[in-house]
Parts: C-alpha cells; structure tokens; sequence
C-alpha cells in the first residue's frame, strides 16, 4: 500500500473501487468497504463473552511500585463485580501497561483452578506487575483482565471456599 501512496486510512478511502480492485484483486473490494465504514456482517450480541478487563489511563505517569500497585486495585474490583454480576468463573489474568512512550506490554498467568475471590486475581495480577519495577519510563495506563472462563460452570454461592 505504500508503494501506492496509501499511508492512512484516508488514502485508502480517497482511492476508488476500480483502483483497489486492479491492485488487491478481491481484496480490493474489501478494502473499499471498510475504509467506508460498510460492513454487512451480522451483529453477534449474544455470543460468548471470553474476557471481562477494566483499564484506567492515569492524568500523571507513575513511577513508583506502590502508586502502581494502589492502581490495581480498583481495576480488579471493577472486574471481579463485573464476573459475579454475569456467574462467570475464570482462570487467566491479564495485566496491561501502557508507558509514557505509547509502548505497550500484557503480561498473563494461567493457573489450573477457578479464581474464587477478588484477592486471589489482585494478587496475581501485582505478582505480573512487579517484575516491571523500576522503571525508568513511567506508567500511562493499567488495565487488568480475566479470562479462560469455564462455560459449563457457574458460581455456586452456597460452595464454601477453602482458603
């Protein structure tokens, strides 16, 4: 695209149909109708949700283990509510960071049970943000995220936790 002078998703807008045909092949008609915002393809609302996250995008950047760890855990909170709002049990957390510089990194862990409680998926997700510090570049944004949820199981709320 490049080649062709397309460098934003305005040029590819500005280049007619036949353009992007003769260049793309079928492709080209694909590229005409999402630089155009058309897409015929059915809305799935009631598809299997497999991540529940929150994020938070901080006004000044964060240098310092403790103000990041204060960061989680509202992020963590936010989420698990979101879980036990819809019975949805998971087993992979996800932490996001965004620095200063725009570069961003996910650090994951998958253990072998269900989270049963909001401290279990804060703890891992500090144990992932941890190993970050110190940094040299501060922090812009933390966002934490849980997933790998087990479809065929709800919460049982009468179900005594062992820890």
């Amino acid at each position: 695209m490049e080649r062709l002078g397309i460098l934003t998703g305005a040029d590819l807008k500005a280049k007619p149909l036949t353009f992007l045909r003769e260049h793309f092949g079928k492709a080209g008609s694909w590229y005409y109708r999402i630089s155009r915002v058309i897409d015929d393809r059915p809305v799935q609302p009631d598809r299997p949700r497999k991540s529940v996250g929150a994020e938070d995008t901080f006004a000044v950047d964060i240098f310092d283990l403790e103000a990041a760890r204060a960061e989680v855990t509202p992020l963590v909170e936010k989420v698990w509510r979101h879980c036990e709002a819809k019975n949805l049990l998971g087993r992979t957390v996800t932490l996001k960071v965004k620095f200063a510089d725009f570069q961003q990194i996910t650090r994951s862990r998958t253990v072998g049970t269900m989270f049963s409680a909001a401290s279990e998926v804060e703890s891992t997700a500090r144990s992932l943000l941890e190993p970050l510090f110190p940094t040299g570049k501060g922090i812009r944004l933390i966002g934490v995220t849980i997933s790998s949820f087990d479809d065929d199981r709800e919460i049982d709320r009468n179900q005594l936790n062992l820890i």
